[in-house]
């Protein structure tokens, strides 16, 4: 079963235009790649209902109208920009969602709180970005879900946090009934968590694929030189005063000073969106 089943959903805002239809796996970490304004945080938005949208989308195979109460306790979301009265302070806001969430697991807050370093006694106005993103996960992780939302969750957070956050993801994914969808331009979290690639550009889903797989699929190229036939099956070819560097799906790349190895998640993202712009 998939996590989440997205089926025709379009989010039309006039100027800009999302049309998505997506299987998100169940028991997987998802990663949504993409451009400032491809569309990744109002897919989010759409999946959570913060935003019109027409189209169909099943949670764990449960549609929304006639299950809300059922879909809203089962998944949460850490949006890019905070959906919490950050007039308040953590220990009232707190209460709070413990009134809506029954499975609120009030023992882990207390230990992620403390993990963070994160006061309960001032208002959440007076955190950083970091120390509000960081809140936000604590409130999803500690609603107990099955299906977590994450946009952006490591922007703005300290390295050594972020291994943090990046830990607490895998936890949580140690349930193989959980699934995360996780938006991030740092491509370097997806390489260390993301079971599944999601690339979106223009609000449309360019690819959607197993990160091992298309990994596998590409090889990178650096070459002094470009040759006619290295041409034939370059992607995203990119030119610096070095040489050359470019995707191909040959596994066999010869010439003088060439250099191939497995790409990256950041270099397919990079060269594919590339290729895609020169279209």
């Amino acid at each position: 079963m998939n996590g989440l089943e997205i089926k025709d959903v379009v989010v039309d805002f006039g100027s800009f235009r999302l049309d998505a239809t997506l299987s998100v796996p169940r028991g997987c970490v998802t990663g949504l790649v993409g451009r400032n304004g491809a569309g990744k945080s109002t897919l989010i938005k759409a999946i959570m209902r913060q935003v019109e949208a027409s189209g169909d989308i099943l949670y764990n195979g449960i549609p929304f109208g006639g299950n809300e109460t059922e879909v809203l306790r089962k998944i949460a979301c850490v949006f890019d920009s905070p959906h919490f009265n950050a007039y308040l302070k953590p220990k009232r806001l707190v209460k709070i969602v413990k009134g809506m969430y029954p499975a609120f697991d009030g023992d882990l807050y207390a230990e992620l709180m403390k993990k963070f370093g994160l006061p309960d006694d001032k208002l959440v106005r007076t955190f950083s970005t970091g120390m509000k993103r960081k809140f936000g996960l604590i409130l999803a992780l500690c609603q107990k879900p099955d299906i977590l939302l994450l946009d952006e969750p490591t922007s703005g957070i300290d390295p050594y946090d972020r291994g943090v956050v990046i830990d607490l993801i895998q936890q949580f994914m140690l349930d193989e009934g959980h699934t995360v969808l996780f938006s991030t331009h740092i491509t370097e979290d997806l390489d260390k968590i993301a079971d599944y690639l999601v690339f979106l550009q223009n609000g449309k889903i360019l690819l959607s694929e197993e990160k091992e797989t298309l990994c596998e699929t590409y090889r990178l190229v650096q070459t002094a030189a470009l040759s006619e036939e290295m041409k034939e099956g370059a992607i995203g070819v990119q030119k610096s005063m070095f040489g050359y560097t470019f995707l191909t799906k040959q596994k066999e790349v010869s010439g003088e000073n060439v250099l191939v190895k497995t790409p990256t998640v950041e270099e397919i993202f990079v060269h594919l969106l590339g290729e895609e712009e020169r279209k």
